[in-house]
Protein backbone atom coordinates (compact mmCIF):
# COMPACT_ATOMS: atom_id res chain seq x y z
CA UNK A 1 0.00 0.00 0.00
CA UNK A 2 1.40 3.39 -1.02
CA UNK A 3 2.26 5.64 1.91
CA UNK A 4 0.19 8.85 2.04
CA UNK A 5 2.30 11.87 2.89
CA UNK A 6 0.78 14.64 4.98
CA UNK A 7 2.85 17.31 3.23
CA UNK A 8 3.51 17.16 -0.52
CA UNK A 9 5.82 20.19 -0.55
CA UNK A 10 7.37 22.89 1.62
CA UNK A 11 4.53 25.33 0.92
CA UNK A 12 2.00 22.88 2.37
CA UNK A 13 4.20 22.31 5.40
CA UNK A 14 4.71 26.06 5.93
CA UNK A 15 0.95 26.63 5.86
CA UNK A 16 0.45 23.89 8.44
CA UNK A 17 3.23 25.28 10.64
CA UNK A 18 1.72 28.75 10.52
CA UNK A 19 -1.67 27.31 11.46
CA UNK A 20 -0.18 26.02 14.73
CA UNK A 21 0.48 29.58 15.87
CA UNK A 22 4.03 30.82 16.38
CA UNK A 23 3.31 31.87 19.94
CA UNK A 24 0.98 29.09 21.02
CA UNK A 25 2.35 27.38 24.13
CA UNK A 26 1.16 24.42 26.17
CA UNK A 27 3.46 24.11 29.16
CA UNK A 28 3.63 20.33 29.47
CA UNK A 29 6.08 17.76 28.11
CA UNK A 30 3.69 14.88 27.42
CA UNK A 31 3.59 15.34 23.65
CA UNK A 32 7.37 15.56 23.36
CA UNK A 33 7.85 12.55 25.63
CA UNK A 34 5.46 10.55 23.44
CA UNK A 35 7.45 11.49 20.35
CA UNK A 36 10.80 10.62 21.94
CA UNK A 37 9.43 7.23 23.07
CA UNK A 38 8.12 6.40 19.60
CA UNK A 39 11.17 7.77 17.82
CA UNK A 40 13.71 5.62 19.62
CA UNK A 41 16.69 7.62 18.36
CA UNK A 42 17.74 9.49 21.46
CA UNK A 43 21.01 7.60 21.87
CA UNK A 44 22.12 8.43 18.32
CA UNK A 45 24.22 11.45 19.27
CA UNK A 46 25.43 13.39 22.34
CA UNK A 47 23.85 16.77 23.02
CA UNK A 48 24.78 20.05 24.68
CA UNK A 49 21.74 21.91 26.01
CA UNK A 50 22.05 25.72 26.19
CA UNK A 51 19.62 27.37 28.64
CA UNK A 52 19.32 30.91 30.03
CA UNK A 53 17.89 34.36 29.39
CA UNK A 54 20.55 36.16 27.34
CA UNK A 55 23.41 34.89 25.22
CA UNK A 56 21.95 31.48 24.30
CA UNK A 57 22.21 32.02 20.55
CA UNK A 58 25.75 33.40 20.67
CA UNK A 59 26.97 30.65 23.00
CA UNK A 60 25.39 28.02 20.77
CA UNK A 61 27.08 29.58 17.73
CA UNK A 62 30.48 29.46 19.42
CA UNK A 63 30.01 25.84 20.51
CA UNK A 64 28.99 24.86 16.99
CA UNK A 65 31.97 26.61 15.45
CA UNK A 66 34.42 25.09 17.95
CA UNK A 67 33.06 21.59 17.34
CA UNK A 68 33.38 22.10 13.59
CA UNK A 69 37.05 23.00 14.09
CA UNK A 70 37.44 19.54 15.63
CA UNK A 71 36.09 18.04 12.42
CA UNK A 72 32.79 17.00 13.98
CA UNK A 73 29.49 17.03 12.14
CA UNK A 74 27.35 19.33 14.27
CA UNK A 75 23.59 19.73 14.30
CA UNK A 76 22.41 23.02 15.79
CA UNK A 77 18.90 23.97 16.85
CA UNK A 78 18.18 27.63 17.66
CA UNK A 79 15.25 30.05 17.80
CA UNK A 80 13.67 32.24 16.73
CA UNK A 81 14.30 32.63 13.02
CA UNK A 82 14.55 35.84 11.03
CA UNK A 83 13.34 35.11 7.49
CA UNK A 84 12.62 31.38 7.25
CA UNK A 85 12.12 28.66 9.89
CA UNK A 86 14.82 26.71 8.07
CA UNK A 87 17.34 28.90 9.92
CA UNK A 88 16.50 27.03 13.13
CA UNK A 89 17.95 23.65 12.10
CA UNK A 90 21.44 23.53 10.61
CA UNK A 91 24.15 20.98 9.95
CA UNK A 92 27.64 22.47 10.30
CA UNK A 93 26.00 25.89 10.07
CA UNK A 94 24.15 25.23 6.81
CA UNK A 95 20.38 25.12 6.40
CA UNK A 96 18.66 22.06 4.99
CA UNK A 97 16.79 22.16 1.70
CA UNK A 98 13.04 22.74 1.48
CA UNK A 99 12.68 19.17 0.22
CA UNK A 100 14.48 17.78 3.25
CA UNK A 101 12.34 19.92 5.55
CA UNK A 102 9.20 18.48 4.00
CA UNK A 103 10.56 14.96 4.38
CA UNK A 104 11.45 15.60 8.03
CA UNK A 105 7.98 16.92 8.77
CA UNK A 106 6.40 13.83 7.20
CA UNK A 107 8.71 11.59 9.19
CA UNK A 108 7.72 13.30 12.45
CA UNK A 109 4.04 12.91 11.57
CA UNK A 110 4.56 9.18 11.03
CA UNK A 111 6.34 8.79 14.36
CA UNK A 112 3.75 10.71 16.40
CA UNK A 113 0.65 11.20 14.21
CA UNK A 114 -1.74 12.14 17.00
CA UNK A 115 0.55 13.90 19.44
CA UNK A 116 -0.83 17.39 18.73
CA UNK A 117 2.61 18.99 18.69
CA UNK A 118 2.83 22.79 19.02
CA UNK A 119 4.83 24.98 16.61
CA UNK A 120 8.01 24.83 18.69
CA UNK A 121 7.58 21.16 19.57
CA UNK A 122 7.17 20.16 15.93
CA UNK A 123 10.37 21.98 14.97
CA UNK A 124 12.19 20.43 17.94
CA UNK A 125 11.13 16.95 16.80
CA UNK A 126 12.22 17.75 13.25
CA UNK A 127 15.62 18.85 14.54
CA UNK A 128 16.11 15.57 16.39
CA UNK A 129 15.11 13.54 13.33
CA UNK A 130 17.34 15.66 11.08
CA UNK A 131 20.33 15.15 13.35
CA UNK A 132 19.87 11.38 13.40
CA UNK A 133 19.25 11.21 9.64
CA UNK A 134 22.42 13.20 8.97
CA UNK A 135 24.55 11.21 11.40
CA UNK A 136 25.72 14.16 13.48
CA UNK A 137 28.48 13.69 16.02
CA UNK A 138 27.01 16.34 18.32
CA UNK A 139 23.78 18.29 18.72
CA UNK A 140 23.80 21.82 20.17
CA UNK A 141 20.25 22.49 21.36
CA UNK A 142 19.17 25.98 22.42
CA UNK A 143 16.20 26.09 24.77
CA UNK A 144 13.27 28.22 23.70
CA UNK A 145 11.54 29.58 26.79
CA UNK A 146 12.49 28.53 30.29
CA UNK A 147 13.69 25.02 31.00
CA UNK A 148 11.22 22.98 33.03
CA UNK A 149 8.63 22.55 30.27
CA UNK A 150 10.69 23.55 27.26
CA UNK A 151 10.43 21.06 24.41
CA UNK A 152 14.22 20.73 24.33
CA UNK A 153 14.11 19.43 27.91
CA UNK A 154 13.45 15.89 26.67
CA UNK A 155 16.87 15.28 25.13
CA UNK A 156 18.80 14.09 28.22
CA UNK A 157 21.96 16.02 27.31
CA UNK A 158 25.50 15.13 28.23
CA UNK A 159 26.07 18.74 29.30
CA UNK A 160 23.77 21.61 30.30
CA UNK A 161 25.07 25.15 29.79
CA UNK A 162 23.50 28.10 31.64
CA UNK A 163 23.94 31.54 30.13
CA UNK A 164 23.11 34.61 32.29
CA UNK A 165 19.62 34.47 33.80
CA UNK A 166 17.61 37.67 34.11
CA UNK A 167 14.08 39.04 34.20
CA UNK A 168 12.15 38.08 31.07
CA UNK A 169 8.89 36.33 30.17
CA UNK A 170 7.67 37.03 33.70
CA UNK A 171 4.05 36.17 32.87
CA UNK A 172 5.10 32.63 31.96
CA UNK A 173 8.16 31.91 34.10
CA UNK A 174 7.44 33.94 37.22
CA UNK A 175 7.71 37.47 38.54
CA UNK A 176 11.02 37.13 40.42
CA UNK A 177 14.54 36.15 39.46
CA UNK A 178 14.27 33.19 41.85
CA UNK A 179 11.18 31.80 40.07
CA UNK A 180 12.72 32.29 36.63
CA UNK A 181 15.98 30.65 37.73
CA UNK A 182 14.06 27.74 39.27
CA UNK A 183 12.27 27.10 35.97
CA UNK A 184 15.54 27.15 34.03
CA UNK A 185 17.35 25.09 36.70
CA UNK A 186 15.00 22.20 35.97
CA UNK A 187 16.85 21.69 32.69
CA UNK A 188 19.61 20.00 34.71
CA UNK A 189 19.73 16.22 34.59
CA UNK A 190 19.94 13.83 37.50
CA UNK A 191 23.59 12.91 38.06
CA UNK A 192 24.45 15.09 35.07
CA UNK A 193 27.02 17.79 34.33
CA UNK A 194 26.29 21.51 34.02
CA UNK A 195 28.22 24.75 33.76
CA UNK A 196 27.04 28.27 34.39
CA UNK A 197 28.09 31.75 33.40
CA UNK A 198 28.35 34.34 36.13
CA UNK A 199 24.90 34.81 37.66
CA UNK A 200 23.32 37.28 40.04
CA UNK A 201 23.46 35.80 43.57
CA UNK A 202 19.76 34.88 43.65
CA UNK A 203 19.99 32.87 40.42
CA UNK A 204 23.30 31.26 41.40
CA UNK A 205 21.83 30.09 44.70
CA UNK A 206 18.86 28.47 42.93
CA UNK A 207 21.10 26.69 40.41
CA UNK A 208 23.40 25.43 43.16
CA UNK A 209 20.46 24.19 45.26
CA UNK A 210 18.84 22.36 42.34
CA UNK A 211 22.16 20.81 41.30
CA UNK A 212 22.55 19.44 44.82
CA UNK A 213 19.07 17.94 44.77
CA UNK A 214 19.75 16.21 41.44
CA UNK A 215 23.30 15.14 42.15
CA UNK A 216 24.36 17.21 39.14
CA UNK A 217 27.92 18.49 39.04
CA UNK A 218 27.57 22.25 38.51
CA UNK A 219 30.73 24.02 37.32
CA UNK A 220 31.45 27.74 37.10
CA UNK A 221 33.90 29.58 34.90
CA UNK A 222 37.10 30.27 36.82
CA UNK A 223 40.51 31.60 35.90
CA UNK A 224 41.91 28.10 35.41
CA UNK A 225 39.25 27.25 32.81
CA UNK A 226 39.54 30.45 30.79
CA UNK A 227 41.22 30.44 27.40
CA UNK A 228 43.58 33.35 26.74
CA UNK A 229 43.21 35.61 23.71
CA UNK A 230 39.70 34.67 22.66
CA UNK A 231 38.67 37.15 19.95
CA UNK A 232 35.02 36.73 18.99
CA UNK A 233 33.90 38.46 15.81
CA UNK A 234 30.70 39.49 17.59
CA UNK A 235 31.10 42.86 19.29
CA UNK A 236 30.73 43.72 22.97
CA UNK A 237 32.37 42.69 26.23
CA UNK A 238 29.45 40.35 26.92
CA UNK A 239 30.43 38.35 23.84
CA UNK A 240 33.84 37.70 25.35
CA UNK A 241 32.06 36.21 28.35
CA UNK A 242 29.74 34.16 26.11
CA UNK A 243 32.83 32.90 24.28
CA UNK A 244 34.53 31.97 27.57
CA UNK A 245 31.40 30.11 28.64
CA UNK A 246 31.43 28.16 25.37
CA UNK A 247 35.15 27.42 25.76
CA UNK A 248 34.73 26.21 29.35
CA UNK A 249 31.73 24.12 28.35
CA UNK A 250 33.76 22.63 25.52
CA UNK A 251 36.51 21.69 27.96
CA UNK A 252 33.95 19.71 29.98
CA UNK A 253 32.58 18.09 26.83
CA UNK A 254 36.09 17.05 25.81
CA UNK A 255 36.65 15.43 29.20
CA UNK A 256 33.42 13.47 28.85
CA UNK A 257 34.04 12.52 25.21
CA UNK A 258 37.74 11.75 25.79
CA UNK A 259 38.88 14.43 23.30
CA UNK A 260 42.06 16.43 23.72
CA UNK A 261 41.21 20.03 24.59
CA UNK A 262 42.97 22.15 21.96
CA UNK A 263 43.09 25.84 22.85
CA UNK A 264 44.09 26.87 19.33
CA UNK A 265 41.07 25.15 17.81
CA UNK A 266 38.89 26.82 20.42
CA UNK A 267 40.32 30.24 19.53
CA UNK A 268 39.77 29.61 15.82
CA UNK A 269 36.25 28.36 16.43
CA UNK A 270 35.34 31.39 18.51
CA UNK A 271 36.79 33.76 15.90
CA UNK A 272 34.66 32.10 13.19
CA UNK A 273 31.48 31.94 15.28
CA UNK A 274 28.70 34.20 14.03
CA UNK A 275 25.03 34.88 14.64
CA UNK A 276 23.12 37.80 13.18
CA UNK A 277 21.55 40.57 15.23
CA UNK A 278 24.00 40.76 18.10
CA UNK A 279 25.49 44.28 18.14
CA UNK A 280 25.90 43.82 14.39
CA UNK A 281 27.03 46.88 12.43
CA UNK A 282 26.05 47.01 8.74
CA UNK A 283 25.88 49.62 6.02
CA UNK A 284 22.79 50.11 3.91
CA UNK A 285 23.14 53.72 2.78
CA UNK A 286 23.77 54.65 6.42
CA UNK A 287 25.16 52.76 9.41
CA UNK A 288 22.70 50.43 11.13
CA UNK A 289 23.39 48.82 14.47
CA UNK A 290 21.27 45.67 14.82
CA UNK A 291 20.75 44.17 18.26
CA UNK A 292 18.08 41.92 19.73
CA UNK A 293 18.29 43.46 23.21
CA UNK A 294 14.81 43.12 24.70
CA UNK A 295 15.25 43.10 28.49
CA UNK A 296 17.15 45.06 31.11
CA UNK A 297 20.15 42.71 31.22
CA UNK A 298 20.51 42.77 27.44
CA UNK A 299 20.15 46.56 27.31
CA UNK A 300 22.92 46.92 29.87
CA UNK A 301 25.18 44.84 27.62
CA UNK A 302 24.11 46.85 24.55
CA UNK A 303 24.80 50.15 26.34
CA UNK A 304 28.25 48.98 27.42
CA UNK A 305 29.00 47.73 23.91
CA UNK A 306 28.03 51.02 22.29
CA UNK A 307 30.07 53.02 24.78
CA UNK A 308 33.18 50.89 24.29
CA UNK A 309 32.79 51.23 20.50
CA UNK A 310 32.32 54.99 20.71
CA UNK A 311 28.96 54.73 18.96
CA UNK A 312 25.98 57.00 19.68
CA UNK A 313 22.90 56.43 17.50
CA UNK A 314 21.28 59.48 15.95
CA UNK A 315 17.93 57.66 16.04
CA UNK A 316 16.61 54.41 17.51
CA UNK A 317 13.94 52.20 15.98
CA UNK A 318 12.45 50.12 18.77
CA UNK A 319 9.79 47.42 19.08
CA UNK A 320 8.96 44.89 21.74
CA UNK A 321 6.38 42.37 22.80
CA UNK A 322 3.42 43.64 24.80
CA UNK A 323 4.35 41.56 27.86
CA UNK A 324 7.55 43.57 28.43
CA UNK A 325 8.15 45.74 31.48
CA UNK A 326 9.06 49.00 29.78
CA UNK A 327 10.22 51.29 32.60
CA UNK A 328 13.94 50.36 32.75
CA UNK A 329 14.09 49.79 28.98
CA UNK A 330 12.59 53.22 28.27
CA UNK A 331 15.20 54.88 30.46
CA UNK A 332 17.98 52.99 28.67
CA UNK A 333 16.69 53.97 25.23
CA UNK A 334 16.90 57.67 25.97
CA UNK A 335 20.36 57.30 27.46
CA UNK A 336 21.54 55.75 24.20
CA UNK A 337 20.57 58.61 21.89
CA UNK A 338 20.15 62.38 21.89
CA UNK A 339 17.75 61.97 18.97
CA UNK A 340 14.33 60.44 18.66
CA UNK A 341 13.04 56.94 19.30
CA UNK A 342 10.65 55.49 16.74
CA UNK A 343 8.16 53.07 18.29
CA UNK A 344 7.69 50.51 15.54
CA UNK A 345 4.94 48.00 14.89
CA UNK A 346 5.62 44.45 13.69
CA UNK A 347 3.27 43.19 11.01
CA UNK A 348 1.36 39.95 11.58
CA UNK A 349 2.74 39.55 15.10
CA UNK A 350 -0.03 39.08 17.64
CA UNK A 351 2.33 39.54 20.59
CA UNK A 352 3.85 42.81 19.42
CA UNK A 353 3.22 45.95 21.46
CA UNK A 354 0.77 48.14 19.45
CA UNK A 355 2.98 50.87 18.03
CA UNK A 356 0.79 53.84 18.97
CA UNK A 357 0.46 52.58 22.55
CA UNK A 358 4.19 51.91 22.65
CA UNK A 359 4.95 55.47 21.53
CA UNK A 360 2.64 56.81 24.23
CA UNK A 361 4.40 54.78 26.92
CA UNK A 362 7.84 55.85 25.70
CA UNK A 363 6.88 59.51 25.98
CA UNK A 364 6.88 62.77 24.06
CA UNK A 365 10.25 62.17 22.46
CA UNK A 366 8.95 59.03 20.73
CA UNK A 367 7.43 58.83 17.26
CA UNK A 368 5.15 56.05 15.98
CA UNK A 369 5.59 53.92 12.84
CA UNK A 370 3.27 51.17 11.68
CA UNK A 371 6.10 48.92 10.49
CA UNK A 372 9.78 48.85 9.58
CA UNK A 373 9.13 50.33 6.13
CA UNK A 374 7.46 53.39 7.60
CA UNK A 375 10.12 53.68 10.30
CA UNK A 376 12.94 53.66 7.75
CA UNK A 377 11.08 56.21 5.63
CA UNK A 378 10.85 58.52 8.67
CA UNK A 379 14.63 58.73 9.05
CA UNK A 380 16.22 62.09 8.26
CA UNK A 381 19.25 62.54 6.03
CA UNK A 382 21.21 63.55 9.13
CA UNK A 383 20.50 60.19 10.81
CA UNK A 384 23.81 58.62 9.90
CA UNK A 385 23.77 55.96 12.62
CA UNK A 386 20.54 54.15 13.45
CA UNK A 387 20.07 51.54 16.17
CA UNK A 388 17.37 48.93 15.52
CA UNK A 389 16.66 46.98 18.69
CA UNK A 390 14.12 45.61 21.16
CA UNK A 391 12.90 42.45 19.44
CA UNK A 392 14.39 39.84 17.17
CA UNK A 393 11.09 40.00 15.28
CA UNK A 394 11.78 43.65 14.45
CA UNK A 395 15.21 42.64 13.21
CA UNK A 396 13.55 39.92 11.16
CA UNK A 397 11.56 42.58 9.32
CA UNK A 398 14.83 44.40 8.56
CA UNK A 399 16.56 41.23 7.38
CA UNK A 400 13.62 40.46 5.10
CA UNK A 401 14.52 43.70 3.30
CA UNK A 402 18.27 43.05 3.51
CA UNK A 403 18.80 39.26 3.68
CA UNK A 404 22.50 39.66 2.80
CA UNK A 405 23.15 40.80 6.38
CA UNK A 406 22.14 37.42 7.78
CA UNK A 407 25.54 36.15 6.67
CA UNK A 408 28.86 36.98 8.32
Amino acid sequence: MKKVLKFKNFVEFSSYLDSLGLFHMDMTLGRMEEFVRNWGGRESFPAIHVVGTNGKGSTSAYLTSIACEYGLKVGTYTSPHFVTPRERITINGSMLSEEEWCALANQVMEIAPDAGLTYFELLTCMALVAFKNNGVDLAVMEAGLGGRFDATNTIDPGLTVFTPIGMDHEKVLGSTIELIAADKADAMCKNGIAITAGQVPEAQAILKKRAGELGCRLHSIDESSRVADLTPTLAGEHQKENAQLAASAWRLFCEKADFRFDEEKVRTGVAKGFIAGRLQIVNAGRTFILDGAHNTHAFNALEAGLQSSGLKPDTIIFACMKDKTLGPVRDALFRLTDGSVIACGIKDNERAYPFKDLAAVLGEQAKAAEDIDEALAMLNSGDRTVLICGSLYLLAAFYTRYPEFLEK
